[in-house]
């Protein structure tokens, strides 16, 4: 038990070394529906649900805006035969105008039984992103050469890395991540390529009757040079099949100067809805829309996901709905 209570308290503690450090440019990819696949956000999810699953999500954010976000993103995790060890792999492309990273990562979470209903895993994602930045789609205005704008593609690959921590029960959940550890910097690079970010997850479901259940949950995301992201998400769950909520998506100035009229731009909406056309495939759609100026253009966003479930005495095991 000694030794558990000590592996556990390394756990808590090594994110919180990360928050200390400090490392600008392209920001994370926004995901609305980023509760039913947090692998794409924090690598210590893998292997949570102790089944082998497969997600895919496609966003198209701000549609019909000339050079708005698209971002795709699939994944797979799972258990090995060891179950308290998790394994992921995720690829995501996420494009911004002119600019474009594409990124393949290999996930790892020690999952640590803190009871019988509840584990602590602490993950590891390490990959490789390439960054391009396309200057043929960008214009000067003065018809001019520039050095910062490249005549060509401008390409530069480079190693990334991310940790994190989950807890899980079978009804809450909680998370940490800090991504984007590899610092890199160089007078010579033109490319866009991200900041360290940190997320916090959160997240818990109530029986509301025999066939509904409620799951509220938050997620901040910091980089601690501009405002916090907050998602603030309400969803209910009908049936164990039929997932409907929505999302309220704002920004405050917890580690900067801005006052908050100035951060009305950053808010949205979002309505979602997921369902399990089968046991095993999941479908999901948003859609999200500006409360500012760009209230024209709606964003769009598209998961699927497929479980393989165990067989115990030859019934199917469904996963937790958490």
């Amino acid at each position: 038990m000694k030794k558990k209570a000590t592996l556990i308290r390394w756990f808590l503690l090594l994110p919180a070394v990360l928050l200390a450090q400090t490392a600008a440019a392209q920001q994370a990819p926004q995901y609305s529906q980023y509760i039913f696949n947090e692998l794409a956000i924090n690598p210590a999810y893998a292997g949570s649900k102790e089944i082998l699953n497969i997600n895919a999500t496609y966003r198209s954010q701000w549609t019909g805006l000339e050079g708005a976000p698209v971002t795709q993103t699939i994944s797979v995790d799972g258990l090995t035969a060891n179950p308290n060890l998790g394994w992921g792999a995720h690829i995501v492309n996420d494009a911004l105008g002119a600019q474009r990273q594409t990124g393949v990562y290999a996930d790892v979470a020690v999952r640590l039984a803190t009871d019988h209903y509840s584990k602590l895993a602490l993950g590891i994602s390490a990959g490789a992103a390439q960054y391009v930045l396309d200057g043929t789609m960008l214009q000067t205005g003065s018809g001019q050469p520039d050095a910062a704008v490249p005549e060509g593609k401008e390409v530069k690959i480079l190693p990334d890395a991310k940790i994190g921590v989950f807890f899980n029960t079978q009804r809450f959940y909680a998370g940490l991540t800090a991504a984007s550890l590899v610092p890199y910097k160089s007078d010579k690079l033109l490319v866009a390529t991200p900041r360290r970010h940190y997320f916090i997850s959160t997240g818990y479901l109530l029986d509301l009757g025999p066939s509904l259940r409620l799951k509220p949950s938050i997620l901040l995301k910091e980089d601690f040079k501009s405002p916090t992201n907050i998602d603030l998400n309400t969803f209910l769950l009908l049936n164990n099949r039929f997932w409907v909520g929505a999302s309220y998506r704002t920004a405050m100035p917890l580690f900067t100067n801005l006052e908050m009229k100035q951060l009305g731009k950053r808010n949205a909406v979002a309505v979602m809805a997921q369902l399990y056309a089968t046991p095993r495939l999941r479908v999901g759609y948003s859609y999200d829309i500006s409360l500012s100026k760009l209230n024209n253009y709606a964003s769009h966003e598209i998961s699927l996901g497929y479980s393989f479930y165990k067989k115990s005495h030859g019934r199917i095991m469904t996963p937790r709905n958490l």
